[in-house]
């Protein structure tokens, strides 16, 4: 009796410490001579920072508690080290990945060093997927000599859209952009996207130094936006203050006519009109045109009727003014 539960106690230490462990799985080392003896993680947030070591058992079993791992997704890097470096080494010795402390990976004893894993994180799957449509966008451009990149970015950037949904992952994209030197291009292709992005990026619980790269990026995209609103306002201002500098003319001008309207005078009229503004007199007028001097005192007394006026003075302002 007492042997089965000093069994039991054992094994709920074992599955409590296993539930501890974030990380944890084989790795198949055939020579151990040739290989440090440890496990190494490090964070990856655009540049790689070592965060804890953990030693290799005999069967290989390796563990990473939950306390070394973030609350939140982050890209994680798990490698080993030979004791001594070789030219030209093609074995992979280290695999990445996404994880939080909410989620956990296990590796499994396989051919390589670090062989399958299968990983609880939602937000690994989708990186995965990320990953995947990546090979094959490269593969589709490998028959090519040169990468046309406005293709490559257009596709990466609406596959971004429409298929990611976890910010961190969409960071991972952007980052594959600036690696290939497409990012600030991009950006100036689309920079409403962008600018929306950080400002989701900005009211998540993301850590501003996983996107910092990216508001460093569209900072000047946003001073541009900012100095390009001041210049439109400031040519709007313009341009009311020209309408409204051309309605104040226009006003004067019309007060200045005084409501002046198109008056039809005869040919006589206009005749004796402009023989009056050259400052003819009636006889002279009347000798001038043939007529007599009561037909032009007839024909004076129709003009002043029609413009309005009373005297030759208040003709000639009149007629200046229009």
């Amino acid at each position: 009796m007492i042997k089965k539960i000093f069994f039991l106690v054992l094994l709920f230490i074992g599955l409590s410490s296993y539930a501890q462990n974030a990380i944890s799985g084989h790795i198949n080392i055939e020579d151990v001579s040739k290989w440090d003896q440890k496990v190494y993680l490090a964070k990856i947030n655009g540049k790689k920072t070592e965060v804890a070591a953990t030693p290799i058992k005999k069967d290989g079993f390796f563990s990473f508690h939950k306390k070394h791992i973030s609350e939140k997704n982050t890209m994680y890097r798990i490698y080993v080290n030979r004791v001594q470096k070789i030219i030209n080494d093609t074995i992979v010795k280290e695999q990445r990945f996404v994880l939080s402390n909410k989620d956990s990976i296990r590796f499994e004893m396989g051919k390589g060093l670090f062989s399958t894993y299968t990983n609880s994180s939602p937000a690994n799957a989708e990186w995965l997927r990320l990953r995947k449509f990546e090979s094959k966008l490269q593969r589709s451009f490998s028959d090519e000599a040169v990468i046309d990149s406005s293709t490559y970015m257009a596709q990466m950037t609406s596959y971004a859209k429409d298929s990611l949904k976890i910010l961190m992952v969409k960071l991972i994209g952007i980052r594959q952009l600036e690696n290939k030197d497409l990012l600030d291009q991009d950006i100036a292709k689309n920079p409403s996207y962008y600018l929306s992005l950080l400002e989701e990026l900005k009211s998540s619980d993301l850590n501003r130094s996983d996107y910092l790269f990216l508001e460093k990026k569209l900072a000047f995209l946003t001073n541009e936006l900012v100095e390009q609103n001041y210049q439109r306002s400031k040519a709007i201002n313009w341009i009311l203050g020209l309408l409204v500098a051309g309605l104040l003319f226009f006003v004067f001008h019309l007060k200045r006519k005084r409501n002046y309207v198109q008056i039809d005078l005869s040919k006589q009229e206009k005749n004796v009109q402009g023989l009056i503004l050259a400052g003819k007199s009636n006889k002279e007028i009347a000798n001038e045109l043939f007529i007599s001097l009561s037909t032009v005192k007839t024909h004076i007394t129709n003009i002043y009727n029609k413009l309005q006026v009373s005297s030759r003075q208040e003709l000639l302002r009149k007629t200046q003014n229009s």
